[in-house]
């Protein structure tokens, strides 16, 4: 195999994302993108506005009206994200005992081995903190036991976005090892979905998810090489403007988990598996926006460690049925 290298990963994340931006509708349907459904919405907000017209309606004085009451909201939602961040900054130290608790609960965990006596390991500190398709990182830290990120974006096109931290493991036996792994994520930070009025209708819906994946070689955009996953929901926010009026809608996220995959698999003899620890940010968009932040004030995302345990005795054969997933090669 290639030789592990943050470049080397890099190269293959950034396949997984370009593959994302060819096939923007895979995660999630869009609307707005259809032509069709385009030219239907400019018509009917054409109707609508002659037949408002026709009744007298000054939507000039309307327009100005909604403009107002948008704004009232927004200034509602930023409040909201205020206290937020107050709070994160109260929470900031009770936070970071939390995170190194987690922490050593998980080596606790790898060291007892389950429920034989075999080798544990401690991925401490992550070979690359990366943004895919295209999330810009605001700032970042690999430190042992303490990796964190900040990032920050707006956007009322792209279905997906997620920030993670990637280790790696190599199998130092010669033959093949049954392991399992969990991970402990820290998350603090606050999604928007935004709604303005229209004559017809907008929406927006953002969710927020904590997401444990795994490959066995390099990541690959085909979500059918991945070894095993665990996904966890940490808030929605959602907003549907109308000619009546826009809407918009906040949610603040502070949450702090484990994550481990539902079954334990295998890693050939030299095999290397690759752990992702990621804010998944997805949603469905249509004449809306979204907005996540977790870079203002304390707001960030942490991951201090992976631990893996070996769960049999490398050579033995295995006393019931396991898979062994494909290896994922390094991108050429």
């Amino acid at each position: 195999m290639t030789k592990i290298t943050s470049a080397a990963l890099k190269k293959a994340l950034n396949q997984i994302g370009a593959e994302q931006l060819k096939h923007p509708g895979a995660s999630s349907p869009i609307a707005a993108r259809d032509a069709a459904l385009q030219e239907n919405r400019r018509a009917s907000e054409r109707m609508i506005s002659e037949a408002l017209r026709g009744a007298g309606l000054d939507l000039k004085k309307y327009k100005a009206l909604q403009e107002a009451r948008g704004k009232v909201l927004q200034r509602v939602v930023a409040e909201h994200r205020s206290q937020a961040l107050r709070l994160a900054s109260k929470r900031r130290a009770a936070r970071r005992s939390g995170v190194v608790e987690q922490a050593k609960a998980l080596q606790k965990l790898a060291l007892a081995g389950g429920f034989f006596p075999h080798p544990s390991f401690s991925l401490a500190s992550p070979l690359l903190i990366w943004g895919i398709p295209n999330t810009p990182i605001y700032d970042e830290a690999i430190v042992p036991f303490g990796s964190w990120a900040k990032f920050k974006f707006k956007t009322s096109s792209l279905p997906e976005q997620r920030v993670g931290f990637y280790f790696y493991w190599t199998n130092p036996y010669n033959a093949d090892a049954l392991i399992n792994a969990a991970t402990s994520f820290s998350a603090n930070g606050y999604i928007q979905a935004n709604a303005p009025w229209a004559f017809t209708s907008n929406d927006c819906l953002v969710v927020a998810g904590a997401l444990f994946n795994i490959w066995l070689g390099f990541p690959t955009s085909d979500n059918s090489t991945s070894t095993s996953s665990d996904y966890i929901e940490l808030g929605r926010a959602s907003a549907f403007g109308t000619w009546l009026g826009g809407d918009t809608n906040g949610r603040a996220i502070s949450a702090g988990l484990s994550l481990s995959p539902a079954s334990p698999f295998v890693v050939p003899p030299g095999g290397v598996v690759f752990f992702e620890v990621a804010m998944d940010i997805s949603s469905l968009i249509d004449g809306g926006d979204l907005e996540a932040d977790f870079q203002s004030g304390d707001f960030r995302i942490e991951c201090p460690v992976v631990v893996l345990w070996v769960l049999n005795t490398p050579g033995f054969v295995y006393p019931y049925p396991v898979s062994k997933p494909t290896v994922n090669e390094a991108p050429a």
